[in-house]
Parts: C-alpha cells; structure tokens; sequence
C-alpha cells in the first residue's frame, strides 16, 4: 500500500484538475507541445498511465527505501532530505520548461513555465508525502493477514 496509495492520491488530485478543465476547454491530441498550461494538461489527459507507472517505479526504487532510512536520521538529516526533493524538483522543473520552451515566447514564459512545473512538482510530492505519514503513523489501517503459529 505505501507504493500505490500516495501517487494514486497524487494523480486522483490532478485527474479531477485535469477532468473537470476539460470540460470548459475541450483537450484534443493536438493541444500537446504548445508549451502551455493546456498542452502540459492534455499530456496528462494522453499520457497518464505511462506516467503513473513511472510514479510506482519511483515510488517502490527510490522514495520508500529514503523514507524507511528517514525514521533513523535526526531533524537535521529530515530537513535536509526535503531540502534535497525541492532541490530536485526545481532542476527538473527548469529542465522540463527550458525543453519545451519555444524561444520566440521570450524568457519570462520560460521562466512562468518553470515555476509552473515547480508547483506540479511539489504539489505532488507534499501530497505523496502526507499520504506516506498517514500510512505510516497509524491514521490508516492496513489489513494484515493473521500469523499462524507454527507447530
């Protein structure tokens, strides 16, 4: 459960921005590539089941094994570790938006894009991260199967 349960929270968030968007502005193929909040929503709309299972990759290889060997680490070693996510989130943010960027929409676009996908960014992981200390701290109960006793 701690590997689907925080990105399934964090797609259902962006799901229903994504869904209920698409209501007022229709999201075709097309949309795509346009290096705008749009094109990057009707990305999702196309692409998200590649990108939800990056997220359980993610998830299962690199986020729970920094989680379980958070618990041991001091306050210090916690905030450095949100310190590193957020570090990271921005140099994919500005990578992902300089890539996408169309030079002739000038530099503030790239710039509004970037902190764009920042957002994104963060906004998936505080909720991937609330969800794991829900887990985590009891406040949701995972069924176990009963031990049998060995004779």
């Amino acid at each position: 459960m701690k590997v689907f349960l925080p990105p399934f929270a964090g797609f259902v968030v962006f799901a229903v921005i994504v869904l209920l968007q698409s209501i007022v502005f229709p999201i075709h193929l097309g949309d795509m590539g346009k290096g705008n909040l749009h094109a990057f929503m009707a990305c999702f709309y196309y692409c998200w089941p590649l990108y939800f299972i990056t997220a359980l990759l993610t998830q299962y290889v690199i986020v729970l094994p920094i989680w379980e060997a958070a618990h041991s680490w001091s306050m210090v070693g916690k905030d450095a570790a949100v310190t590193a996510t957020a570090l990271l989130c921005g140099i994919f943010a500005g990578g992902i938006a300089y890539i996408i960027w169309d030079k002739q929409t000038g530099i503030y676009h790239l710039a509004g894009m970037a902190i764009l996908m920042l957002l994104i960014q963060l906004t998936y992981w505080v909720i991937n991260f609330f969800m794991l200390g829900l887990i985590v701290g009891g406040k949701i109960k995972l069924k176990h199967k009963p031990a049998t006793a060995i004779e």
